[in-house]
């Protein structure tokens, strides 16, 4: 039965697989453009009120921006570059929020001909050290910002007594002579140096050439079948490839509609993506698959009323590892509201390349193939024995036509043989030079050779298998942990254990993969003594890694000493301490689970109500200082920050507070006092007395500040009944 259903369902996709070859034809603009610069001109020119941009804050309206608006602000920012002095093949450090002001001068940085080095909006903790990094590396000429991130840029660059200079652009002089000249790069210049997240160590500049950008958003937009009537929507931060390379340059390219909005406003309320393929008609939107989880997670029936998915026939899943139950359960779930089983849709990339390598047909939906789980995990390919036995592998599409993938084993460099899982190694167009400044990595990654001598390939550091034409990726070999879309190195959360805690001798890190998500964990050693307050250890630990990395922990493990596996050399095996966390064999002195800590939160909150009713009795000042008083504890209670100054102006991203810690404020805030918060007000740089005015602003509008004396009356009578009376009042017997 399971290989009957194998062959058929192997039959249709290469049946699909050719005819998609054969007939489709894209409607583009520009398809012939070799570089973004030449497209973008080009759409310009002969679809100038064509709307090419639309960005969704928070909290304000929309903005829209035609081609012909775009070309005309980038050519204008341009000019003011070029007077300042940057100029072809300088590299421009562009340090932004999301927004226009980042697409601006991301086009105006590639009309000068200089070199657009995108990076995330630096953290407090860690960040000296990364940017300092970044600019010996890169050797910038300027920093592009907005004055919304002026400050903290100009902090970093002081502490680091660095002279590079830094330009606010949204604050140039509207009133310059500008030229509209614009530099037309050839193919081979460089276009992006894209840093690959999540390494605290020395910094890898993917090095991608125009003509690498321009055959990707070609590639991609014939992978995503797009059309003039196709709409692109993301929320993929714009530093991520994806979100470059895919949500913003593609459809660039391509002529059509971008629909852009901030990661923030996506995590802080997932319905608001779906509502924006709602609302605009989007067609396209590829997103990791923690993205899909959350939506299946966090969106509730009543906020779906009204979602009209049946215009989004392409439902992209790729950037981290695909799961079936979340792919299943999302097209289930939200094929109530339009979307159809066959819009989900598989892709494979990664920055090296660019960001495509497989991916679709679109129209069929998320396949799969059936293999022995008992035998994959020995990279063999063998038919299930039994149901017990089955594994299904998800599908990550159909190579492009641009890219050629073989299946390698990794120590001999030979092509596996069919029913062999191997290292995926590709050749194709959007591959890049190799990384910046770094020759050894280049040479190890991007020039790889078979056995035989043939290359150079690509090698990708993920294992996988081909099948009738189609990748299916069955793990990895690289020591990098994907965890919600960001990639970490298990090195740099091991060092920043060991830093925070001196009495840690080794410490694992590694990804647990469940059906659902990937879940971030850690196992660190105790000394040769005995910890002494385990929690505290555990505790620390966990709020160091989540100012460090932006990544909240899933679970800590505190293992006894020397009880973590090692090779002959003295290396910690990671895989192996997975198996044996897995199978119990590991000994377990205390951990801390962020599944216990949620199911735990209600009964740890202090008494709300208590201090919604002191605050009535007090005056504004004193109302201010009760309020950061319980923003302190929730703050030390969920998410592990302690504020010793509750008046700093830092912003709790700043400190340290992931996105999730800001869903877990907002979630606690709203429990405690019925009450509703502006997820926008928490992304847009609020600092702990910031959200302390707003939350007194609030609570004085809330019901129950309205109906305070019934609250007292109703908390006097409970305080005078005894345990019998409280019991007998809810229905309950007394113990």
């Amino acid at each position: 039965m399971i290989e009957a259903m194998n062959r058929a369902c192997h039959q249709r996709v290469a049946g699909i697989i050719e005819d998609f070859g054969r007939e489709y034809m894209p409607m583009m603009v520009s398809s012939n453009a070799v570089t973004i610069v030449e497209a973008l001109r080009s759409n310009a020119r002969h679809a100038p009120e064509r709307l090419a941009l639309r960005f969704l804050p928070v909290s304000s309206a929309r903005i829209d921006l035609s081609f012909a608006e775009l070309d005309l602000a980038a050519v204008r920012m341009a000019s003011s570059l070029r007077a300042r002095g940057i100029g072809r093949g300088d590299r421009v450090l562009m340090i932004y929020p999301p927004g226009l002001d980042f697409v601006i001068a991301f086009f105006a940085t590639l009309y000068a001909g200089a070199i657009a080095v995108p990076l995330s909006p630096p953290r407090r903790s860690g960040s000296s050290q990364i940017i300092a990094a970044l600019i010996d590396n890169a050797e910038p000429t300027t920093i592009l910002t907005s004055s919304h991130l002026e400050p903290r840029i100009g902090s970093i660059l002081s502490e680091l007594n660095c002279a590079v200079e830094m330009l606010v652009t949204d604050l140039l002089p509207a009133d310059e002579v500008h030229s509209d000249d614009v530099v037309m790069p050839s193919p081979d210049e460089v276009c992006v140096l894209q840093y690959t997240s999540g390494s605290t160590g020395i910094p890898r500049g993917v090095t991608v050439t125009h003509g690498n950008a321009a055959r990707n958003a070609f590639l991609l937009g014939r992978q995503t079948a797009l059309d003039n009537q196709s709409v692109w929507v993301s929320w993929v931060p714009h530093f991520h490839d994806l979100g470059l390379f895919g949500g913003l340059c593609t459809p660039i390219y391509n002529g059509i509609t971008s629909v852009l909005m901030p990661p923030a406003a996506f995590v802080a309320r997932p319905v608001r993506w779906l509502e924006a393929i709602s609302q605009y008609g989007g067609t396209v939107s590829i997103a990791p698959n923690f993205a899909y989880d959350l939506c299946l997670r966090q969106i509730s029936e009543e906020e779906c009323a009204g979602l009209d998915l049946r215009r989004w026939t392409v439902a992209g899943c790729g950037a981290e590892p695909i799961k079936l139950q979340t792919m299943n359960g999302f097209a289930d779930r939200f094929g109530r509201y339009g979307l159809k089983a066959q819009s989900m849709c598989p892709f494979y990339g990664l920055a090296e390349a660019t960001l495509l390598v497989s991916g679709g047909p679109v129209g069929i939906g998320q396949t799969t193939t059936v293999v022995s789980s008992s035998a994959i995990r020995h990279h063999s390919l063998k038919p299930a024995r039994d149901q017990h036995d089955a594994y299904s592998v998800p599908s990550c599409g159909v190579p492009s036509p641009e890219h050629r993938i073989l299946i390698v084993d990794p120590e001999t460099r030979q092509r596996c043989a069919p029913d062999n899982v191997g290292e995926i190694w590709i050749d194709g167009s959007t591959t890049g030079p190799g990384y910046w400044r770094n020759p050894e990595e280049t040479a190890r990654v991007f020039e790889a050779r078979l056995a035989t001598g043939e290359g150079p390939f690509l090698r990708t550091g993920d294992l996988g298998f081909m099948r009738d034409g189609v990748l299916y990726v069955s793990g990895r070999i690289k020591d990098v942990m994907i965890i919600r879309g960001q990639n970490l190195y298990p090195q740099d959360l091991e060092t920043k254990a060991r830093d925070i805690a001196s009495e840690i001798a080794e410490a694992a890190a590694f990804t647990l993969s469940d059906q659902v998500t990937e879940r971030a964990v850690l196992v660190i050693e105790e000394p040769k003594r005995a910890v002494g307050d385990a929690e505290s250890l555990l505790e620390n630990v966990r709020a160091a890694i989540s100012a460090s990395s932006g990544i909240d922990l899933d679970r800590i493990v505190l293992t006894r000493h020397r009880a973590l596996p090692k090779t002959s050399s003295g290396k910690i095996q990671r895989s192996r301490t997975r198996e044996m966390l897995l199978d119990g064999s590991l000994p377990i002195r205390a951990e801390w689970r962020s599944d216990d800590e949620l199911a735990s939160m209600k009964g740890d909150q202090i008494d709300a109500i208590e201090l919604l009713l002191e605050l009535r009795e007090q005056g504004q000042a004193n109302q201010i200082r009760s309020i950061k008083n319980y923003l302190a504890q929730v703050l030390g209670d969920l998410i592990g920050v302690n504020i010793d100054d509750l008046d700093r102006r830092e912003t709790l991203m700043s400190l340290g507070v992931t996105s999730l810690g800001l869903m877990k404020i907002k979630s606690r805030l709203e429990s405690d006092f019925m009450i509703e918060i502006d997820p926008g007000m928490l992304w847009q740089d609020c600092s702990c007395a910031d959200l302390a005015e707003a939350l007194r602003v609030r609570l004085r509008g809330s019901p129950l500040w309205a109906n305070a004396d019934a609250v007292q009356r109703l908390a006097d009578e409970v305080a005078r009944m005894g345990d019998e009376d409280v019991a007998r009042e809810l229905g309950s017997h007394a113990v």
